[in-house]
């Protein structure tokens, strides 16, 4: 992409937080990831707890369907940002160059 008549380009942009360049931030791709994994880790808690309160272990049953709850709503919005990212992916794949 060239740059717009009268502006000059003196490197990378410089993001919100505290002046970084966008190379030090943590990057989409690894928030996505770090988000995965504790869906996927609070998932496999809720199951933990179940199991555990099913063979009689001392959970109380609102912390368990607290637990679960909690893993759901995670879950439903993981669900729904790879819906919204594929979606943008299909909008640029219908564009023309």
């Amino acid at each position: 992409m060239e740059p717009i008549k009268g502006t000059v380009m003196t490197g990378p942009p410089q993001s919100r937080a505290g002046g970084r360049t966008a190379g030090r931030d943590r990057g989409f791709v690894e928030e996505l990831k770090r988000f995965t994994r504790g869906v996927d880790a609070s998932l496999k808690e809720a199951d933990r707890m179940t199991a555990a309160f099913a063979a009689g272990e001392s959970y109380e049953i609102h912390d368990v369907l607290i637990a679960s709850e909690k893993a759901s709503i995670r879950f439903k919005l993981l669900m729904q940002i790879r819906n919204k990212l594929l979606d943008a992916y299909q909008e640029i794949m219908r564009m023309q160059v």
